[in-house]
């Protein structure tokens, strides 16, 4: 924005490795018309798991996206940051907000049109480019109610409304917490903490097991040249990716961690635990599949 009489408006989104169903924003935008701007703060949002050792660092997460939007906004010379963002919304309240803005030298230039009449006016309020009594007050609790008949009045479609931050899932959040200082996180293993089956084996060594047949397309695109594959020798067999900091691992604790992966494999498949089985393996990169004898793990934990 740049002034009442000539008025340039800039639409941006930005992604994250945690946010899921991010291709309906832009699918709703095209409906709606306008030319969405797409940014992505993959590495500023990898390091947010360990962000004061919270699960949920909701705060911290606004202020990535606050800040990013500062830098377009001084870049550009716009007068103005207009968010969707509701007071109150995951404990987030006008202190909070307000003190966000004062840190990023925003002071005055963040409206906030779902919750401004409970925030004081903004520069462009002052300045009578947008009316305040026109915009509204909405909190947290309830804005659940009220959205959806805004979003009715203005043409916007609640059906693609599945869009959601991973890291608001509880379990999701602890395991990132398990592995965030292990130094592994990067968007590929993101997406393998989603699995509903996995087990941390130690400082950043994990088994991902891929179970239906829709899991294991999933797990098929996350293999690296240096995981390990592992499978049993029978039709409907799961997969398994094992990942490891193998240049730092010797050739004894190396095969000991492929038998615990191939007992877990085992264990998950149902296997009795009488006797040995088969299981087969091989590094991703590597042509030939070995072979192991192996008994499952007395109990399965997805941990």
């Amino acid at each position: 924005m740049e002034g009442a009489s000539s008025l340039e408006l800039s639409f941006v989104f930005f992604r994250s490795p945690f946010f899921r169903g991010e291709e309906t924003v832009q699918e709703e935008a095209k409906r709606l018309g306008f030319p969405l701007r797409s940014i992505t703060l993959k590495r500023a949002f990898l390091r947010l798991p360990q962000e004061n050792g919270s699960l949920f660092p909701c705060f911290s997460c606004r202020r990535v996206l606050l800040a990013r939007a500062a830098r377009l906004f001084r870049g550009r010379k716009f007068d103005l940051i207009v968010t969707g963002e509701v007071v109150g919304e995951r404990g987030i309240g006008v202190a909070e907000l307000l003190a966000l803005d004062e840190e990023l030298g925003l002071t005055g230039r963040v409206l906030r049109p779902l919750s401004a009449k409970l925030l004081p006016p903004t520069s462009a309020e002052a300045a009578g480019w947008v009316e305040r009594e026109k915009l509204l007050g909405l909190t947290a609790e309830n804005a659940p109610l009220e959205l959806p008949q805004l979003a009715r009045s203005l043409g916007i479609s609640q059906n693609h409304n599945g869009r959601y931050c991973l890291l608001r899932v509880q379990e999701f959040a602890k395991r990132c917490q398990a592995f965030a200082q292990d130094g592994v996180f990067t968007a590929n293993f993101v997406r393998l903490l989603e699995f509903p089956h996995l087990v941390r084996l130690g400082p950043g060594r994990v088994l991902v097991i891929a179970t239906t047949p829709a899991e294991q397309v999933r797990l098929q695109e996350l293999f690296l040249p240096e995981d390990v594959r592992l499978y049993i020798p029978i039709p409907g067999s799961p997969l398994g990716l094992l990942r490891a900091p193998w240049t730092r691992i010797g050739p004894e604790e190396r095969a000991a961690l492929i038998r615990e992966a191939a007992a877990h494999l085992l264990a998950l498949a149902g296997f009795p635990e009488d006797r040995p089985w088969t299981v087969c393996f091989r590094a991703e990169e590597a042509e030939e599949t070995a072979r192991l004898q192996v008994r499952p793990c007395a109990l399965w934990e997805a941990r």
